[in-house]
C-alpha cells in the first residue's frame, strides 16, 4: 500500500522533531509528490529551512502556502516569525495582522505582534496586545514580563513591578524575571528589595553578570562599599567589561581608599570609549578627592570636549572654578 501525504507529513514533523532535517525534508517533498497543491506540506519544508535558519528558503515555501490557499492563517504567522527574527518588525506586524484578521483567536499571534511592537518602541501598542493576548490565555508568564518592560521603557516603574510579580507568580525561578524586577525596584530607591531580586537571580544563574552588576550598583547606592566591589569584580568574570561597570569599578575603589587602582578604572573606561563624558568627570571627582584641582580641571575639560553641554562637566567646572577663586582670596 501506498504511503499517503498525511503519513508523509505526520513522518516529516516526527523527523524534524529529532532534529533529523535531512530525513524530514524527504519526508515533506514526498508528501508534495504525492499532491503538488499540498499547504501541509509547504509548510512543513517552511518550517524545517526555518529550523536551520534557511529564512530565504522558509519564505518560499510560507509563500507557496498563502498562494495556494490565501486564508491559511498559520502561514502569515509563520512569515512574521520570521521576519521579525530578521529584524523586519514593521514588516512583521502587516503579517501578523493578517493572521489576527483571520483568527483573533490565537493568543501567541497578539503576543508576537506585541513583540514586534516593543521592538519598535510602540509600547502602548504592544501593551494592549499583550493584554489582548492574556485575555485568551491568561497564563502566559511572559505576557506579563513583557507588559513589565513597557512600562519600564515608559518610565512607569510601579506598574512594571506589578506586572513582573504576576509573571513571577507563573513562574517563580525565573531569573530574567527577579532581574527585571530588581532594576525597576533600584530605579525607584528599594535598593534592599532589588538586592533580593538580583540574589535569587544569581541563585539561578551562577554566571548572571548583569545581575552582579546591578546589585553592586544597589550595594553602592547603600554605602556598602566593599560588598559593591565584590560584586563589580564577579561581573567584570563574567561579562565583557563596558564602560559604566568601569565607572562603578572605580567609584567603588575611590570611596575605599584605592585610588591608584580607582584611575586604573576609569582609564580603562576611557580607552573602551574615549567619547563618554561621564568617564573623565568620574575621573575628575577622583582627582578633587585627592586635593589635586589641576588634573581634575584637566578631565572635566575633556569631558566638555566630548560634550560642550554636558551638565555635569558644566556645573563640576564651575565648583572647580569657584574653588579656585577662594584659594587665591
Amino acid at each position: 500500500m501506498e504511503t499517503s501525504e498525511t503519513e508523509f507529513i505526520q513522518r516529516g514533523h516526527h523527523f524534524l522533531g529529532l532534529g533529523l532535517i535531512s530525513q524530514a525534508l524527504d519526508s515533506f517533498h514526498s508528501a508534495l509528490s504525492a499532491n503538488p497543491q499540498s499547504v501541509e506540506a509547504n509548510y512543513g519544508i517552511g518550517l524545517t529551512y526555518k529550523q536551520t535558519n534557511n529564512f530565504e528558503q522558509a519564505l518560499v515555501h510560507y509563500d507557496q502556502c498563502l498562494e495556494i490557499d490565501p486564508d491559511y492563517t498559520i502561514g502569515y504567522y509563520a512569515k512574521g516569525v520570521i521576519l521579525r527574527q530578521q529584524n523586519k518588525f514593521a514588516d512583521a506586524i502587516i503579517q501578523y495582522d493578517t493572521a489576527i484578521d483571520l483568527n483573533p483567536h490565537d493568543p501567541d499571534f497578539f503576543y508576537s505582534r506585541g513583540v514586534a511592537h516593543a521592538s519598535l518602541n510602540h509600547y502602548q501598542q504592544a501593551i494592549e496586545d499583550f493584554e489582548s493576548a492574556l485575555r485568551l490565555d491568561d497564563s502566559l508568564p511572559n505576557c506579563y514580563y513583557n507588559i513589565g518592560v513597557a512600562y519600564k521603557e515608559l518610565k512607569d516603574q510601579g506598574t512594571a513591578i506589578g506586572y513582573y510579580t504576576k509573571a513571577l507568580e507563573l513562574r517563580p525561578n525565573e531569573p530574567d524575571y527577579r532581574y527585571a524586577r530588581g532594576n525597576a525596584l533600584s530605579d525607584l530607591g528599594k535598593y534592599e528589595e532589588a538586592i533580593t531580586d538580583y540574589d535569587e537571580a544569581i541563585k539561578a544563574v551562577v554566571s548572571f553578570g548583569n545581575a552582579y552588576y546591578n546589585r553592586g550598583i544597589a550595594k553602592q547606592n547603600l554605602m556598602l562599599h566593599e560588598e559593591a566591589l565584590k560584586d563589580f569584580l564577579l561581573a567584570i568574570k563574567y561579562v565583557n567589561p563596558f564602560p559604566d561597570l568601569l565607572i562603578n569599578l572605580g567609584t567603588a575603589l575611590q570611596d575605599l581608599g584605592d585610588f591608584p587602582k580607582a584611575h586604573k578604572a576609569f582609564n580603562d573606561a576611557i580607552t573602551l570609549n574615549p567619547d563618554l563624558p561621564r568617564s573623565y568627570i568620574a575621573q575628575a571627582k577622583a582627582y578633587i578627592a585627592q586635593g589635586n584641582h589641576t588634573e581634575a580641571q584637566q578631565s572635566t575639560n575633556l569631558a566638555l570636549t566630548c560634550d560642550p553641554k554636558y551638565k555635569d562637566a558644566l556645573e563640576l567646572m564651575k565648583s572647580l572654578q569657584a574653588l579656585d577663586h577662594s584659594q587665591n582670596d
